[in-house]
This record gives C-alpha cells, sequence and structure tokens, in this order.
C-alpha cells in the first residue's frame, strides 16, 4: 500500500474511492482501489493504492457498518474491506458471486442484504452482510429468464448489468442487456431470496444498462446502451411494473460512428438527466419535464478521451465526475461546457464517495 502526501484532516471534504480495471484483457493500467481525499475548495489529493485482486472495479460503500464492497470484473468474486478513520482500506474477505463478471452491487432496503448482478451467466446474487461489514456465503443465487437479443456478441443471452432499490426500498430493478428487458425482483429480507415479479421488454436491440429513479419513485430512465438512447418510464410502486412514456437519442442525429450509453445520473435539482456516451466521447444533459418526466433539449459536452465509462454526482455540487476509462482520468463537467481534469489513475471505471464523518470508526 503507498502512500502520498496528504490533506490536513480538518480540510478533508470528502472521501472518493476509485474502482480500476487491472488486466492485460482488459488492456488497463490500473494497479487497484484508488483513495483519494477531497478538499472543501475541491481539489483531489491521492492517498493510497489498495492492491485488491483483478478488475476491482463497481464499488458500494456501506457507511452503516464502514466498509466498502466491490466487485472483480470478469471474475466470480466479490470483496469487501473496513474503512478506518483515516480512510485506508483493510481487507475483510471475499465471497464467491456464483456467476461470472460481477458488474454491479446493491445494498437491501433493510441493509441486511448485498445483491449482485452476475452479467455473464445471467443471475442476480443476495449475499448476508454481517455485524463487521464482511460478507457471508450466497443466500440466495435467481437465475434470470435465458432470453437472447439480437446482437451478435452483446446479447448471447440474459446478462444483467444493474440492480437498483426503488425508493419504497419493495423492489430491485435490473437492466438486462442481453434479454433487451427490465425486470422487477421482490427480496424476501428475512432469508435473502429472490423471484421475479415483472418484465418490460424493450424494442431488439436496445441493451438496457443503467437506470434511475426521481426521488418519489414514479419516473424511472432507462440507459439503452446498445441503440445509443434514454427510455422514459412510469413506475407503479403497487405492481412494480414499469410502462414506457418516450424514447431519446443520446447522440446527436449528425454523428457518424460508434457509441454506446453508458452512467445515468439526476440532477440534485431533478431539473435535469445526463447520460455518457462510450465512442462520441460526451456527457448529454436533458431538461426534465417535472410533471411526466419526458426530456428535451439535449446538449452535449465532450470529456476527455472516447470512454466516459462511469458518471456520479459530486456531492453537495451540481457538478458531474466522470471515469473516463480510456484517458486515464476523473473529470469535473461544470455547467454546460466547463471540463477540468481532477485526478489521473489507471483505468478507472467507478467512483464511490464518503463523508469522513460518516461511517469510519
Amino acid at each position: 500500500m503507498e502512500t502520498f502526501h496528504h490533506l490536513e484532516q480538518s480540510d478533508v471534504a470528502l472521501r472518493a474511492y476509485v474502482g480500476c480495471r487491472t488486466t492485460a484483457l482488459r488492456r488497463a493500467r490500473g494497479r487497484g482501489l484508488e483513495v483519494f481525499d477531497v478538499s472543501s475548495a475541491g481539489k483531489w489529493t491521492h492517498r493510497w493504492t489498495v492492491p485488491a485482486g483483478d478488475n476491482p472495479s463497481y464499488l458500494l460503500v456501506d457507511e452503516a457498518r464502514s466498509a466498502l464492497h466491490c466487485v472483480h470484473g470478469d471474475g466470480s468474486e466479490v470483496s469487501s474491506f473496513k474503512i478506518d478513520g483515516d480512510g485506508r482500506l483493510f481487507g475483510l474477505g471475499t465471497q464467491a458471486t456464483g456467476g461470472t463478471n460481477p458488474v454491479h452491487l446493491a445494498l437491501s432496503a433493510s441493509e441486511r442484504w448485498v445483491l449482485v448482478a452476475n452479467y455473464a451467466t445471467g443471475s442476480v446474487v443476495s449475499l448476508p452482510v454481517q455485524e463487521d461489514g464482511s460478507l457471508g456465503q450466497r443466500a440466495h443465487l435467481f437465475e434470470l429468464p435465458a432470453k437472447a437479443g439480437p446482437h451478435k456478441t452483446q446479447q448471447q443471452g440474459a446478462h444483467p448489468h444493474q440492480i437498483v432499490v426503488n425508493p419504497t426500498g419493495r423492489w430491485l430493478l435490473v437492466p438486462d442487456k442481453g434479454a433487451d428487458a427490465v425486470h422487477t425482483l421482490a427480496l424476501d429480507e428475512a432469508t435473502g431470496a429472490l423471484r421475479l415479479v415483472a418484465t418490460l421488454d424493450v424494442a431488439p436491440g436496445s441493451g438496457p444498462r443503467h437506470l434511475v429513479f426521481r426521488p418519489d419513485g414514479a419516473i424511472a430512465w432507462v440507459v439503452l446502451e446498445l441503440s445509443s438512447q434514454v427510455l422514459t418510464t412510469r413506475f407503479d410502486a403497487a405492481t412494480g411494473r414499469l410502462e414506457p412514456l418516450q424514447r431519446t437519442p443520446s447522440v446527436p442525429d449528425s454523428f457518424i460512428g460508434e457509441s454506446t450509453g453508458a452512467g445515468i445520473v439526476l440532477a440534485n435539482d431533478e431539473h435535469h438527466l445526463f447520460v455518457s456516451n462510450r465512442g462520441h466521447g460526451s456527457v448529454v444533459r436533458y431538461h426534465v419535464d417535472p410533471v411526466d418526466g419526458t426530456l428535451s433539449g439535449p446538449t452535449w459536452t465532450r470529456v476527455h478521451g472516447a470512454v466516459p465509462r462511469f458518471i456520479a454526482s459530486l456531492p453537495g455540487t451540481d457538478s458531474l465526475c466522470v471515469a473516463n476509462e480510456d484517458a486515464d482520468s476523473i473529470v469535473l463537467v461544470a455547467g454546460l461546457s466547463q471540463v477540468e481534469q481532477l485526478a489521473p489513475t489507471g483505468s478507472p471505471v467507478c467512483i464511490a464517495f464518503l463523508h469522513p464523518s460518516k461511517g469510519t470508526t
């Protein structure tokens, strides 16, 4: 573990944990999990490099237990770490996910379970959370319907890409890139058992990837990765069903070339929605209708590199942090045109934030 010059603790407003790809298969340049202090003025200072096995990619912070979990992309495991008061990570162990290429994980509403999406083998698994923040052996593995889409290499079967707990905590929404579907699952919080409740089928070849809810839970937006579109839907919290309302392009009509949709973020004020485009190398901002959630007025901001894989709101601001996997950088997008490099790091694919005053012991 490496140490670098750091800020005075009194000036650390946030800690940023960055998951990076590390393997030759991914042509990656990452070294593991990277830890940064973020000052009240927005300066990022590198603190630690934590070797964490192959491709410690998507991250989940459990503030209540001072823990961080990461999936190992292209592998079959999820690892857990304790976060100390200085932001350092100490291993708590690794658990098998029962499938291949875990790409996303989420904490259940009760915070008793971590749910993991196994992309390559088309399953969702529940693992119990222990008191120390570590994970127990999986309680249940649910196989999604074995359906393939028309894309020969990207849709060879069910490929769940994300798990989102709806605002009421009752349902799990799972965009399935391989099956051109968004599934609604129910979780038995007592046993960890999962079951399928509803499925929204979308146009063949769309490839649903990620989604985000409006805070009231009535509207959800879905990134359609393969068709470079955003699907606006209405959500029925009583039944768990989605109803499609609108499809909107995420790249300009004039763009010629290959591009795929990736990340999605709703602004804190709920007036704007952001989506990142890999290939076009941009983040698009839409105006959001305050009633039905439909999108209009897209404006594109080019970012450093062509592969903005992940985007996240910088807590306490209206700005976005972008993980540019190909450009080995994390950049800030503020307004419509300001792009500022925050930190260099190899092959970043996810950013998770923690307030130092929360979730640390």
